[in-house]
C-alpha cells in the first residue's frame, strides 16, 4: 500500500467530509446557537456540502492538469478564512455565503485526494485505511465539538474546524506537485468504462449518501429529545465512530479479498434499520446502540462502493465524480430530512429513511453485479488478445 499517497490524501478526506461527519452538531449549533429552525439549519448545511460536491464535479475532467499541492493549499486557506469570517457574520445570508465558501475550499482538497486514491493499486484497501484514520480523528473531533458547543455554541464549531484545517497544513508536503503515472492493473481499463455503468454507480452512490446524511444529520436533535446533554451527545457520536472504525479496518486489512457484494448487502440494510430505530426509539440505550450499528454499516459499505469507481478509469475522473455524488447526496439530505421533520415528525423521518435504504440496496447490488461482469469480460478479452 502506498502510505505516502494515503498521508497526502488525508487533508482532503478530513476537510472534504468534515461538514457531513459533524452534521449533527453543526445543525444543532445553528439551531441552538443562532436561533435558526430545522429547515434553515438543514438548508445551510446543504449549501456547504453542496459546494464541496460541485467543486469536485467541476474539477473531475482537469485533475491531471492541476498543480495538486498548490490547489490543496489554496483550499485550506479558503477553509480557514471562511470559518474565521463566519464568526462576525450576523445575517443568515452572510452565514450561508461564507459556508458555501468553506465548502468550495474543502472541495478543492477532496478533489485532489480523489486523484491520489485512484492511483493506488488497491483502492478499496486505500479508502478503508483513510476512513479508519479519519474516523480516529473524528472520534476526537466530535467529542471536542460537543464540549465546544456547550460553551461557545456555533462559534465553538467554527474554531474547531479552523484549527483542524491549520493542523493539516504540514501534510501538504506529501502531495506531489503534479499527477504521476497511474499504476498498471489488469482490472483498470485504459480509458473510461461504459458511461451507463458509471452513471448507475453515481446514482447509487448519491442515494447511499442521502441515506447516510438523512440518518446522521438530525441524530443530535433526536438525542436532545431523549434528554442527553450536548457533551453527552458529543461523547456518544464520538464513541459510535469506534464501530465505524472497526468496519473501516476490515476494508483496510482485507481490501479486494472481500467480494464487493458482501459489504453492500450487509452495510446498507444495517444503515436502514439503525436509521429507523434512531428516530423511533424512546430508549437512550437503543439510541446509542443504533448509532454504533449505523456507523458500522456505513463504513463497511462505503469503501467498497467508492473504491469501485477507481476501477472505471485510471485518471481519477470517475472517482472525483463519485466524491461529488457523495457530497451531493450528503448535501441534499439535511434539507430533505429537515423538510420531513418540519412538516411531520422524527418518527416519520425514520420510516422515510427505511424506504431510501431499500431502494439503495437494490441499486447497489445491480451496480456491483454489472461492475464484476464488466471486469471479468474485459480481463477475458485482454487475456485472449494477449
Amino acid at each position: 500500500m502506498e502510505f505516502r499517497k494515503i498521508i497526502a490524501a488525508l487533508p482532503g478526506i478530513a476537510l472534504g467530509n468534515f461538514a457531513i461527519f459533524t452534521a449533527p452538531i453543526y445543525i444543532g449549533s445553528l439551531v441552538d446557537g443562532l436561533g435558526y429552525d430545522e429547515r434553515q439549519a438543514g438548508l445551510i448545511s446543504t449549501l456547504e456540502i453542496g459546494a464541496v460536491a460541485l467543486t469536485c464535479l467541476m474539477l473531475s475532467n482537469i485533475l491531471n492538469r492541476l498543480p495538486l499541492r498548490r490547489v490543496s493549499g489554496v483550499g485550506i486557506i479558503i477553509v480557514v478564512a471562511s470559518n474565521v469570517l463566519t464568526y462576525w457574520a450576523d445575517q443568515i445570508i452572510q452565514v450561508a455565503t461564507l459556508r458555501i465558501l468553506a465548502g468550495l475550499g474543502a472541495g478543492l482538497c477532496l478533489a485532489i485526494a480523489g486523484s491520489l486514491i485512484s492511483r493506488t493499486t488497491d483502492a478499496d484497501r486505500t479508502v478503508g485505511t483513510l476512513l479508519a484514520v479519519n474516523t480516529l480523528l473524528m472520534v476526537v473531533i466530535l467529542m471536542l465539538l460537543g464540549w465546544a458547543k456547550s460553551i461557545w455554541m456555533f462559534n465553538g464549531y467554527l474554531a474547531v474546524y479552523a484549527l483542524l484545517a491549520g493542523l493539516l497544513v504540514p501534510l501538504l508536503i506529501f502531495i506531489p506537485q503534479r499527477s504521476g503515472d497511474a499504476p498498471h492493473s489488469a482490472s483498470i481499463p485504459p480509458s473510461e468504462a461504459r458511461i451507463g455503468l458509471g452513471l448507475l454507480g453515481l446514482a447509487t452512490f448519491t442515494l447511499f449518501c442521502v441515506l447516510e446524511g438523512g440518518v446522521w444529520s438530525f441524530s443530535e436533535r433526536s438525542g436532545t429529545q431523549l434528554g442527553f446533554t450536548d457533551p453527552e451527545i458529543g461523547m456518544f457520536l464520538g464513541l459510535a465512530q469506534v464501530a465505524g472504525l472497526i468496519a473501516a479496518l476490515i476494508a483496510a486489512i482485507f481490501g479486494a479479498r472481500i467480494p464487493r457484494i458482501y459489504p453492500i448487502i450487509t452495510g446498507i440494510p444495517l444503515m436502514g434499520i439503525a436509521g429507523f430505530t434512531i428516530y423511533q426509539t424512546a430508549s437512550q440505550a437503543v439510541y446509542a446502540i443504533s448509532l454504533a450499528l449505523f456507523l458500522f454499516g456505513f463504513f463497511f459499505a462505503f469503501p467498497y462502493l467508492l473504491g469501485a469507481f477507481a476501477r472505471l478509469d485510471i485518471h481519477g475522473r470517475w472517482l472525483a465524480r463519485a466524491n461529488g455524488a457523495n457530497l451531493l447526496g450528503g448535501a441534499i439530505a439535511p434539507a430533505i430530512a429537515g423538510s420531513v421533520v418540519s412538516t411531520t415528525d422524527f418518527q416519520t423521518l425514520g420510516i422515510f429513511l427505511t424506504g431510501v435504504a431499500t431502494i439503495t440496496a437494490i441499486l447497489a447490488v445491480s451496480f456491483s453485479a454489472n461492475l464484476t461482469r464488466d471486469t471479468l469480460t474485459r480481463d477475458y478479452s485482454e487475456s485472449a488478445s494477449g
